[in-house]
């Protein structure tokens, strides 16, 4: 748990805060005192969301149906304001780990133990489904565990079943590993996608590792869909039921009524295997030490939610009309106590507290690379571009120092490098631009260093785990497809079918984009899959498709030499339908074989796009050259730090990383938001991507992904 904020209010509603639980881009989770004692997870909504009207009517909505639980498995709703300027819902605190925490550090559990635990789950998702819920993210994170039994919480995401999903379909939501196949092709969902998670959660339990195995997202997802669960080691007696569970047709699952019938009836002795009670009772402990919230004050505007009680009826602690959801009901938002068992810490320094006339406070901004590679120059340059600019701007709070660091171009030495930049207390954010290769292990260490790394270019989707560390990805993976490529086959080209030329060479590192087209269907129209073995030649899959006269092909590949191959077997062939591949493919043999090609990228050319022409002539006129790809792309990674530092005040390090996720941002380059539940960044409108087309063996702007089909 984090203490609050200067600019975080004492009371919503009526309910005094003691520390932050978690923040996203929905909101703040607090820690929370009711007027009657009881401690509770208070979520405040950030107003931005809530001046959508759509956006209410479903937090209305939603808190509604959680009126209809009454299930004992579930955690029940204290009180809410839908019609707050800054919305909030209250809900029952639960001090224990979670099922993840439990089976990472005690082991899997043993069969008497998963009974118990199944019958509870089941019964809680019978409440769910009776009630038309679907709770569409039941993994072990999202079961914490009490003496008296398993409580089933976050329902972020839950959904009315027949109502239209506030999600549109086509887009996967959830947990990979412990979503249904349904889900991970982004497909409509019911009761049975709940069953299916328990299944992965009940074997999980039993043998300690995920039943899809671990790993990055894209390939779990695709275990999910077209592989059998991992069930070795789930105890004999449960492995017919929890095979059910697991079955790829939602038809052959049994239900949470079904389930319940197996299972039997909760037996609450001993239900906890050997060493967990004592860490139930050791957390639950915690909470009665805590000390009684203090008032706070806020160095800024006045807060939404604090605004909200000025304007509230009756005396504090007794909540308006509108308040009263205080029926014995269960959380459509629950809260995970992640950071129960962390260090608690209280107080708040003096907001008055000068740094002297005329001096303003220093925040450092690390660099990290490999200063050998033109891509750091690029971004060094643009870092400092910004770094200037902000350092002269009237009314800052403080100064910006830039600080690099060379990291080899490798692993250990990005590891390294974080590590000498974190050790200065002073550093308030670093900055990745290093490549697929490094940037992992940077995340890692900045992770270890609580210090919060930005990620500009590197895309391997093993940073698709990012968002369980201290690190903000500025741009989507591999997983999430090329964004530019795609929209202008949707939206300009049109083909009737497409081939996606897949180069084995890379398989591993290539397969997500693969599948992202494929399994996800993110490609209108028919699609075809080549597969080229490592090292063969094209000339065999080329004449396939210039005997089927193709509409487009896409290159799935990551070498410029086998990109160049790959065009120059399209071309002798007689193809001349549209060619496309991503930014990886970009070299002077490539660009040499590649005349007429399309390439998406996620970097602009700063002199060409016409909304980063202010930058470019900056840049020029400072360095006597155009700027090279990235520069811009960095110079909006340390405007974006700026924006988060801002806010977090006096508490830079520790709670940037929860500022940067509260608003979205408008760079030059892009808009940086983040899902509220994954934490993924968010592409809203494809922004961020680009698309260039290779003329006269060189690489021409074209146009921003988000303008393609409207100016292309």
């Amino acid at each position: 748990m984090e203490r609050l904020l200067p600019s975080d209010p004492s009371v919503i509603g009526g309910y005094r805060l003691a520390g932050r639980l978690g923040a996203g881009g929905m909101g703040v989770v607090y820690l929370a005192r009711s007027p009657h004692g009881v401690w509770c997870a208070l979520k405040s909504i950030r107003s931005e969301h809530a001046g959508d009207p759509g956006f209410r009517a479903r937090f209305r909505r939603e808190a509604e149906l959680a009126a209809r639980l009454t299930g004992r498995w579930t955690v029940p709703v204290l009180a809410a304001d839908a019609e707050a300027r800054s919305p909030w819902l209250a809900t029952a605190y639960v001090p224990g780990p979670s099922l993840a925490e439990a089976v990472a550090g005690y082991g899997p559990w043993p069969t008497a133990q998963l009974a118990s635990l199944g019958a509870a789950l089941a019964e809680a998702l019978d409440a769910v489904h009776t009630c038309g819920l679907v709770h569409r993210d039941v993994k072990p994170a999202n079961i914490l565990l009490a003496a008296d039994g398993p409580r089933l919480i976050d329902f972020g995401i839950a959904r009315a079943v027949g109502v239209t999903a506030l999600t549109a379909d086509g887009s996967v939501i959830g947990s990979p590993g412990y979503l249904s196949p349904e889900q991970a092709r982004g497909r409509t969902v019911g009761p049975p996608s709940d069953v299916f998670s328990l299944g992965c959660v009940l074997a999980h339990t039993a043998t300690g590792r995920p039943a899809f195995g671990a790993g990055r997202a894209a390939g779990v997802l695709y275990r999910t869909v077209h592989e059998d669960p991992d069930l070795d080691g789930v105890p004999g007696a449960l492995t017919g039921i929890v095979d059910r569970c697991l079955s790829k047709d939602p038809r052959q699952r049994p239900t949470a009524a079904e389930l319940r019938d197996h299972f039997g009836s909760f037996d609450g002795r001993g239900w906890l295997p050997e060493g967990l009670p004592a860490l139930v009772a050791a957390r639950a402990a915690r909470v009665l030490e805590l000390p009684v919230p203090q008032d706070t004050i806020s160095d800024g505007a006045p807060n939404a939610a604090a605004d909200t009680m000025a304007h509230s009826a009756g005396p504090a602690g007794a909540p308006t009309t509108r308040r009263r959801l205080l029926v014995a009901g269960s959380a459509v938002l629950g809260v995970a106590a992640a950071g129960t068992g962390g260090w608690w810490r209280w107080g708040r320094p003096d907001p008055s507290a000068s740094h002297g006339a005329g001096v303003l406070p220093r925040r450092l901004v690390g660099l990290l690379g490999d200063r050998s590679d033109a891509v750091f120059t690029a971004h060094e340059r643009g870092a400092r571009l910004a770094v200037s600019e902000h350092n002269t701007s009237a009314g800052r709070r403080f100064d910006i120092v830039l600080r690099t660091a060379h990291d080899g171009g490798t692993a250990k030495g990005a590891a390294a490098a974080v590590a000498r930049l974190a050790a200065d207390p002073d550093m308030s954010v670093l900055i990745g631009a290093g490549t697929n290769a490094t940037v992992p292990a940077a995340v890692v260490a900045g992770t270890r260093a609580r210090v919060a790394l930005l990620v500009t270019r590197a895309d391997t989707d093993e940073l698709d785990s990012a968002n369980r560390t201290t690190a903000l990805l500025l741009r989507p993976t591999r997983t999430a497809g090329p964004p530019a490529i795609l929209r202008h086959l949707n939206r300009v080209v049109k083909p009737a079918r497409t081939t996606i030329v897949h180069d084995l060479t890379d398989a591993p590192d290539t397969l997500p984009t693969v599948r992202f087209m494929t399994v996800y269907r993110k490609l209108d129209g028919e699609v075809l899959v080549e597969e080229v073995t490592a090292g063969a030649d094209f000339g065999r899959a080329a004449g396939r498709i210039a005997a089927r006269r193709d509409g487009a092909v896409v290159f799935a590949g990551i070498r410029p030499e086998r990109a160049a191959a790959c065009a120059r077997a399209l071309r002798e062939a007689g193809y001349r339908g549209t060619r496309v591949a991503d930014e990886h493919v970009i070299g002077a043999r490539f660009l040499m074989a590649a005349e007429g090609w399309l390439i998406g990228t996620e970097y602009t050319d700063a002199s060409a796009d016409p909304r980063t022409r202010r930058f470019a002539a900056a840049h020029r006129a400072r360095y006597g050259t155009a700027p090279a790809p990235w520069a811009a792309e960095a110079y909006d990674a340390v405007r974006f730090a700026a924006h988060g530092l801002t806010a977090a005040g006096d508490y830079a390090r520790s709670a940037l990383r929860s500022e940067l996720l509260r608003h979205s941002w408008q760079g030059i380059t892009r808009r940086v938001s983040y899902d509220p539940d994954s934490l993924f960044f968010e592409a809203a409108e494809d922004a961020g991507a680009f698309l260039y087309r290779v003329r006269d063996h060189t690489l021409r702007f074209v146009s921003r992904a988000d303008d393609i089909g409207r100016t292309t």
